[in-house]
């Protein structure tokens, strides 16, 4: 009776636990395996001899180059839900005296907390100016594949194709490489000096401000998350006849090794949790609920074979037929 008892303890216990197992992967992965809706993080990439047009004394720099991304999420937006998050980044570029370079971007958009994909939304704005927004903005999906991206870039206001091209070990962690080329293209017009667009007569013209770059994402997979990030952005002015004036920004812009360690192990540290979400504790439940139903199911049977008890009297024998001699 008490291994019985026992028996089906184990078969509800084991039970449950199988059930467990089928919970957290239907419940608990995609309610904890998401986007933050209260993201907060920063990016320095710098150039220690990049060229740039100074606004101010109006002449042409070489030197230090600094470039800042803040990203914030924005969970009391009326549009962040279970499945949108709204994050805002903005990004500065200052030289060695912390003094602005280029006009400071700031960008709106809303994002699918699974695929990392940008949502159409009210909230999605460039310099607060409604902007249809397409692809991955400041981070890449979980679960990133080796395969193409297309990922957002607010000069062009567009999306580009990030090649997938291998993987790497960055401080021991494995990194998918994303390269990203966008091709010489007429970004805006401004009205500048003649000799600023390459030309030689007095007066002014209307200058074409020609953009180009190339980007480099190192993405930890599991996690999505860009543990590096270098470019090389070009942008100068061009004369209505075809001259090349000024230098606005041109610069080959890199973290330092501390800030990429950091994110290697900030990575590798939400990596670790995913896969205790998504394969670890349902490997374990199922395991122990598969070895507890087994072990139950055997109790249970042994039960079955009950051999005489305590109580029970066996039956005796007949006696044997003792032949009489004549």
């Amino acid at each position: 009776m008490r291994r019985r008892a026992i028996g089906l303890g184990l078969l509800a216990f084991g039970a449950v636990l199988l059930g467990a197992a089928l919970a957290v992967r239907l419940f608990l992965d995609p309610t904890m395996v998401r986007l933050p809706l209260d993201q907060t993080g920063s990016t320095t990439v710098a150039d220690e001899n990049g060229s740039y047009f100074d606004q101010e004394t109006l002449e042409q720099r070489q030197g230090y180059v600094e470039a800042n991304v803040v990203v914030q999420g924005d969970p009391g937006s009326d549009e962040a839900t279970d499945d949108v998050a709204v994050w805002v980044s903005g990004t500065t570029i200052t030289n060695e005296d912390h003094k602005v370079v280029t006009p400071p971007t700031e960008m709106v958009v809303c994002l699918d907390r699974h695929s990392a994909e940008s949502v159409a939304c009210d909230s999605a704005a460039i310099n607060k100016e409604p902007a249809d927004i397409q692809g991955l903005t400041v981070t890449f999906p979980l679960g990133t594949e080796p395969r193409d991206y297309e990922v957002w870039n607010s000069n062009i206001g567009a999306s580009a194709t990030a090649k997938y091209v291998g993987e790497e070990q960055l401080d021991g962690v494995t990194v998918y490489r994303f390269e990203q080329s966008i091709p010489e293209q007429v970004i805006d017009h401004k009205e500048v000096p003649s000799s600023f667009a390459g030309g030689s007569e007095a007066g002014n013209v209307t200058a074409d401000v020609v953009f180009t770059n190339d980007r480099t994402f190192f993405v930890e997979p599991t996690s999505g998350m860009i543990v590096k990030a270098t470019e090389s952005p070009d942008i100068v002015l061009r004369g209505p006849d075809g001259a090349t004036g000024v230098t606005i920004l041109s610069a080959d812009l890199a973290p330092e090794d501390a800030a990429v360690a950091a994110k290697v192990a900030d990575a590798a540290d939400t990596r670790d949790q995913i896969t205790l979400v998504r394969s670890t504790l349902p490997l374990v439940l199922v395991v122990l609920g598969v070895v507890l139903v087994a072990v139950g199911l055997f109790l249970r049977l042994r039960t079955g074979r009950r051999s005489p008890g305590r109580h029970e009297v066996p039956a005796q024998p007949e006696p044997a037929t003792v032949s009489q001699a004549s």
